[in-house]
């Protein structure tokens, strides 16, 4: 009986809503810091500049993700099974002390090695990304970006561990608002020469602000336990043994975005990057609050699960019921409003990507599908099997998409592509997860997304209207029948 009452209150619909809206104003308001930060960019750089600033970002990313071995998630389990198996356990001090001590000893080492590592490549990361040596000094310097961007997800993993939501998302909004303040002044008075400055200023001011959260996250006692050195490193080598294989698939992640954003140079220019950036990054704003509770609540969750298939099976179709209830009618809203966003957000020289945001509109549903099953192989510690999902299927089908659909479309085939890959990862994610741990998606969840995917699919194929009246008529009516829907939907399952 106990045991049903604790899945009962773990696995509520009112708990999986209460992990989504946690964040609540303060997410909101990040929200709205990073696009009037995302104007100033386009407005004071321009496609051009952004372009330069995405080069920077994804090719630091890439090096990041190699060397921090892929910590941070595995603390993230390591600390969300030490704290307890859901909110209703009590954390053991030791366990949680052993764990962030252990984690943050092996963080501070894979910071210095991101720091030396930028350093040491800075002259071929110029070279391979902007074909000559102009950029050698600016990676140079952002290896101290690196060594702090290092720590801070370190600290970020920590508090998420914890359960720590409104802390992580306060660190993060004080970090965004520093990013503001600091960024644009720079890129006023320096242009391109204030990205790099820019980049460095936010990474130290956003590991300061999450590392001050965490001391005060950190239970009683904790930061002064002894830990025992062979049981450090028997729990240093659990981290990086799980680590290292999501390193490998993020690499192989980054890498890929990495090599999409040469090949669009290469075919294209250093503008359409930019464009491509924006574009990601307007429609990535929009739903972040969804993607980033997902991250943030779903996953601790889903891994003080892992020995019960049975519950494992209720939390992802209880997260699947709200995410896809959430997700579809700012999925149909960004398609309807994706010109007056651009516009707003950031200026008429980027207005070409409006078909591209709305393709990724479509995308981004099917994204919100897939995120509950993608986590299940890693929450279950399946190092192999996430490691071929996640590295060697989801990264192949990413390259070949995006390469090919550049290639035949322009801009707007990165956005086929967006779509592409994430219909063909909600299919293999739930073949394999139904093959190897039995997870079955409810009768009533099936019937919710294909009835929540009809208005979705018929708001995009209202965009390719040729009367341009009918086809935004159309469009605000399905926004207002899903939003009834869902919010319909949604009160229900809160009630019962």
């Amino acid at each position: 009986m106990a045991s049903g009452t604790t899945d009962s209150q773990e696995n509520s619909y009112r708990n999986v809503m209460r992990g989504m809206s946690a964040f609540g104003s303060v997410q909101v308001l990040q929200i709205v810091i990073n696009v009037v930060r995302g104007k100033f960019v386009a407005l004071l750089l321009g496609p051009e500049g952004m372009g330069i600033s995405q080069l920077l970002v994804s090719s630091t990313n890439t090096l990041k993700q190699v060397a921090s071995c892929g910590l941070p998630l595995s603390i993230v389990r390591e600390v969300a099974a030490a704290r307890g198996a859901d909110d209703s356990t009590e954390p053991t001090t030791l366990d949680v002390a052993t764990v962030v001590s252990v984690a943050r000893r092996v963080v501070r080492y894979t910071a210095l090695g991101a720091m030396l590592l930028c350093i040491v490549c800075s002259g071929l990361l110029s070279r391979i990304t902007f074909d000559n040596n102009m950029y050698t000094w600016s990676f140079a310097a952002l290896s101290v970006m690196m060594l702090f961007s290092v720590l801070s997800d370190g600290e970020m993993s920590l508090l998420q561990g914890l359960h720590e939501v409104k802390r992580l998302s306060k660190a993060s909004l004080v970090g965004a608002l520093v990013g503001l303040v600091a960024g644009v002044p720079l890129y006023w008075v320096f242009g391109y020469g204030g990205i790099v400055p820019a980049m460095i200023i936010l990474a130290v001011a956003t590991w300061a602000f999450y590392r001050y959260n965490m001391r005060r996250a950190l239970p009683a006692g904790t930061t002064t336990v002894s830990v025992p050195h062979s049981l450090q490193w028997a729990i240093a080598r659990r981290m990086l043994s799980l680590g290292v294989v999501l390193m490998a698939g993020t690499v192989l992640t980054t890498l890929v975005g990495y090599l999409v954003n040469m090949w669009v140079r290469a075919l294209g220019s250093v503008g359409d990057v930019g464009l491509f950036q924006a574009a990601n990054t307007i429609a990535g704003q929009y739903v972040a609050v969804v993607f980033t509770a997902m991250s943030l609540d779903y996953f601790p969750r889903l891994s003080a699960a892992i020995s019960d298939n049975a519950r494992m099976t209720v939390i992802v179709n209880r997260q699947f019921d709200l995410v896809g209830l959430v997700i579809a009618p700012l999925a149909i809203a960004l398609m309807l409003t994706a010109p007056l966003l651009i516009r707003v957000l950031t200026s008429d020289e980027f207005m070409a990507v409006v078909p591209l945001v709305r393709w990724m509109a479509l995308g981004l549903f099917l994204r919100a599908m897939a995120y509950p099953l993608g986590y299940i192989s890693f929450a279950k510690g399946d190092k192999k099997l996430y490691f071929c999902l996640e590295g060697v299927f989801g990264c192949s089908v990413m390259l070949v998409a995006n390469c090919l659909c550049y290639w035949a479309w322009g801009l707007v085939g990165l956005g086929v592509a967006m779509v592409i890959v994430h219909a063909l990862d909600v299919a293999a994610y739930y073949i394999v997860n139904h093959r190897v741990y039995g997870y079955r998606i409810d009768r009533s969840t099936l019937r919710l997304m294909l009835l929540l995917s009809l208005p979705v699919l018929l708001t995009f194929l209202a965009t390719l209207l040729p009367d341009i009246r009918l086809g935004y008529t159309l469009m605000t009516l399905l926004l207002l029948l899903t939003l009834f829907v869902s919010f319909r939907g949604i009160r229900s399952r809160l009630r019962n």
